[in-house]
């Protein structure tokens, strides 16, 4: 490996200008193409895409829609309903289903523009809301009257007839049995006209049903047992409080994200088009896609701001710990490095996601760390006496291999990442480990070639501003020195001690780590300023939830009364585990975390006994395809009922570990206690929606946590054993990190730092990072002892020539990370200062503890080596320097 380093430095060397050109053309093609890319916060990215309940939820969202858009009414309800409102409402409910009339909407207000476009490019798949169940609601009391009453009609004639022919066999006359017709036939009507008294008096009619009668909305909407306008509680997800309506709208899933972008706009303008303006009500429009949308523009703008705060950071870090010559070369090598990948990214048709953006700030640092390493032996040899040309030549054979193993073994630990379940998470460790192979093959090939034109000039920084830098750094670098060696001695001269102490802790930190906090409430991972989070504060303050759960029913008959009685006791079943139980159940309780939705079983009242299977049917039939399809599955071209039914629930946002436990639990009730209606043979149920995925992906994120730090470890080891060929070898440099895992959870447990769900790649990263810094040192060590130093002399001059070199890239490294502070993004922040905090805690654990660890290895342990600290302590001989 060394022979062909060598060759490849000399070759960039000899024509850095070619080289330096080809490198800048890369940089300047990946920009353009970074520019493009678009920004996707899809919620599939934070979920498992292989998993049967996303592909239930597919198929949920495929026939019934994506997850809905809300539009929430905030007003008076009875000036809401009870009004023209209602009217405006009905409209309004239309134009968003993309119905409205395209040339106007009276005779006196042209169609708003809005309107126009939603109706050509029809996005919502089913829309309801209050005025458009109240309109239904009526229409289906009036065709219900008129087959009652044609029905009724037949009837008489029937009973009519029956009635004449057995007065005739009973030896009546005609005119008797006349008679006895048209009594027959009176008495069915008499019965008809009872029936609809009765359903007059419930309903406050004294003609058809209508929306414009105030009686017939306030009998279907207000609870009489309350004065106040209070809605009943089973038409929540419609009327969820006194002073709230619902307007849902569920947007096709096959629209693109810049369609489903458009028709967010499209709903926003639509409700504020002076046409709807309500007397006393507004609207506000949120929902997840809403909430996606904002955080798809809130990436865009976070990307820029990591990328300043990632080059800033790192200027100010290679002003503070590197010199002349080209000090600013590393950062950028490290800026061609990025928007190379970026570029790239976009060529294979990628997207910011949140992963990608973490990336940026990361690989910059990685870049740097690389660049400086090539840098620190190029000065090294320079120092030595070599020109700047074969400086660089000579630091890509003695620093190439042992880079390069470093790089394959860090790499190596970010494909471990492709054991997450989750899609954001793979893509990370992908982007890395593509990020980490640019970044090398750059330092060693661009890098170098600049390096190799780069002049003397050491006495130009003692002057201004750099030369008061280089003092205060050289000031630095001696009290860091001096306490290097202190600690180097130590290590030493008691490895077993040094060793056992950092067991110790470490078990104690792996002990605490299973207590840290693990925040998984989505208000705390994003920005606490996004509008559209405050929309979905002010949703669930007016209606008492601001997601959903579905659950799918499918079986052969969704008109078998069985099949309807276990979804009627199911829904009961659930609302009672959420809370939402009682003759007064309210989904405004704060103990309420579940509320009921639009449902199947809604469609045939709330007695306890389940209609025939022919009125099911007749019901069903009853309802126009447009309505229906929010709670049964239609086929869009025959209007016939398919098998899947939707059972909808409402929830409140909640840490997604509750939300697991509730769903776990829906899950459960599945099987129906003893008592209730089994569930009938043949049908099958999920319970789907974004609320399931999320919840199921943090799980599964929370339990991958140590599985992914463990396989991590077994990865980097296996790479430095194909590398070094040899097991002692290849764990020397795992022991400190081993431990600085257990460190760094007792820090973040001290420090009270809670983790998140992107923290379950935090053991891997810091593995696949701190591995690097470990394998430098030791592969110094060793090329010191084969030139026949002894154990003391060896370290001693290891962490003079390297240790520099490894703390500046810690340093960087750690840098990258912090950038990720500057973002409003708390998931990514907290993400950034826990993983600052694990850097540390691991370079400083390679250090002062992997030189006890080659002691030990080396034998040197039995010598009880006073004499190796006093050596180290010492200064170093003219010839040694």
């Amino acid at each position: 490996m060394r022979g062909i380093f060598a060759r490849i430095g000399a070759a960039c060397v000899e024509r850095p200008a070619p080289v330096i050109a080809l490198a800048i053309l890369l940089a300047l093609l990946g920009l353009v193409g970074a520019l493009g890319l678009r920004p996707n916060g899809e919620p599939e990215t934070l979920v498992d895409t292989g998993s049967e309940a996303f592909a239930a939820t597919a198929e949920f969202q495929e026939e019934f829609g994506d997850d809905p858009v809300v539009v929430l009414v905030r007003g008076e309800l009875d000036r809401l309903l009870l009004t023209r409102n209602l009217g405006r409402l009905l409209i309004l409910e239309s134009c968003l289903a993309g119905t409205a009339p395209r040339d106007m909407l009276t005779d006196r207000i042209p169609t708003p523009e809005p309107c126009r476009e939603l109706a050509d490019s029809k996005p919502a798949r089913v829309v309801y809301g209050p005025a458009t169940f109240l309109n239904q609601f009526a229409q289906q009391a009036t065709r219900l009257f008129q087959e009652s009453s044609r029905a009724a009609v037949v009837e008489a004639r029937e009973e009519g007839q029956r009635a004449y022919r057995e007065a005739l066999r009973n030896g009546l006359s005609r005119e008797e049995a006349e008679a006895a017709r048209r009594n027959a036939a009176q008495s069915v009507v008499v019965q008809l006209q009872q029936q609809l008294l009765t359903l007059a008096a419930r309903y406050g009619q004294t003609g058809l049903p209508s929306i414009d009668d105030p009686n017939f909305v306030s009998s279907v909407v207000f609870d009489s047992r309350f004065a106040d306008g209070t809605p009943k509680a089973r038409f929540s997800y419609l009327f969820p409080s006194s002073e709230a309506a619902l307007i849902s709208i569920r947007l096709r899933p096959e629209l693109s994200e810049e369609e489903r972008r458009e028709a967010i706009d499209l709903i926003r303008d639509a409700v504020a088009e002076p046409a709807f303006k309500l007397r006393g009500g507004e609207y506000l429009v949120s929902g997840v896609p809403v909430i996606v949308d904002g955080l798809a523009k809130e990436l865009s703008s976070g990307f820029a701001v990591l990328l300043a705060a990632a080059v800033l950071v790192m200027a100010v870090v290679l002003l503070l710990v590197f010199g002349p010559p080209l000090r600013m070369l590393p950062l950028v090598v490290a800026l061609a490095a990025a928007a190379i990948l970026f570029g790239g990214l976009a060529l294979v048709g990628g997207e910011l996601t949140m992963a990608s953006i973490a990336v940026l700030p990361i690989l910059i640092g990685l870049a740097v760390d690389y660049a400086i390493q090539f840098h620190a032996r190029a000065a090294e040899r320079r120092a030595a006496g070599s020109s700047p040309a074969r400086a660089a030549a000579e630091a890509a054979a003695v620093c190439g291999p042992v880079l390069a193993t470093a790089c394959a073994a860090t790499a190596v630990g970010f494909l471990v990442l492709l054991l997450s379940p989750i899609p954001m998470m793979r893509s990370f460790g992908l982007l890395l480990v593509a990020g980490v192979v640019i970044a090398f093959a750059l330092a060693l090939t661009a890098g170098l070639a600049a390096l190799s034109l780069a002049p003397g000039g050491e006495g130009r920084e003692q002057r201004g501003v750099l030369g008061r830098l280089a003092g205060a750094r050289r000031r630095a670098a001696t009290r860091v020195d001096a306490f290097g060696k202190r600690a180097l001695a130590r290590s030493v001269a008691t490895p077993g001690r040094v060793l056992a102490v950092a067991a110790v802790l470490a078990v104690a930190g792996w002990l605490a780590g299973t207590r840290t906090e693990v925040i998984s409430d989505l208000r705390e991972l994003v920005p606490r300023d996004l509008p559209e989070l405050r929309d979905v504060d002010a949703l669930q303050e007016a209606t008492g939830v601001s997601g959903e759960i579905a659950v799918t029913v499918t079986a052969e008959d969704l008109t078998d009364p069985d099949v309807i009685a276990w979804m009627r006791d199911y829904r009961q079943r659930v609302l009672a585990l959420g809370g939402f139980e009682g003759q007064f159940a309210s989904c405004l309780e704060d103990e309420t975390k579940v509320c009921p939705g639009i449902s199947l079983p809604d469609l045939f009242g709330q007695g306890e006994s389940v209609p025939s299977r022919a009125r099911i049917r007749g019901l069903l039939r009853l309802l126009p395809a447009y309505f229906a399809q929010a709670v049964v599955e239609v086929d869009p071209e025959t209007g016939e009922i398919g098998d899947t039914a939707v059972l909808s629930f409402g929830i409140r946002v909640m840490p997604f570990d509750e939300q697991k436990e509730l769903i776990d639990d829906m899950r459960a009730a599945i099987e129906a206690p003893e008592g209730d209606e089994p569930l009938p043979s043949g049908t099958d149920v999920q319970v789907v929606g974004l609320s399931v995925l999320a919840a199921d992906a943090n799980a599964a994120l929370s339990g991958n946590r140590y599985l992914l730090a463990g396989a991590g470890l077994l990865a980097v080891a296996l790479a430095l054993l194909l590398a070094y060929r040899s097991v002692r070898r290849a764990l020397i440099p795992l022991v400190p990190i081993v431990f600085a895992t257990g460190w760094s959870a007792l820090v973040l447990e001290v420090a009270g730092v809670p983790l998140n769900p992107m923290s379950a790649a935090l053991g891997a990263l810091v593995i696949a990072i701190a591995t690097e810094f470990s394998v430098l040192l030791e592969a110094r060590y060793h090329e010191e002892r084969e030139a026949g130093q002894p154990i003391g002399g060896a370290l001693r001059r290891s962490y003079e020539r390297t240790g520099a070199a490894v703390l500046a890239s810690g340093i960087t490294s750690i840098a990258g990370f912090a950038a990720l502070i500057a973002t409003d993004i708390r998931m990514l922040r907290d993400f950034g200062l826990v993983t600052v905090l694990d850097l540390t805690v691991a370079l400083a654990g390679v250090l002062l503890v992997l030189p006890a660890v080659l002691v030990w290895a080396d034998g040197g342990a039995r010598l009880v080596p006073g004499w190796l600290a006093r050596r180290t302590r010492r200064a170093p001989r003219p010839a040694e320097r």
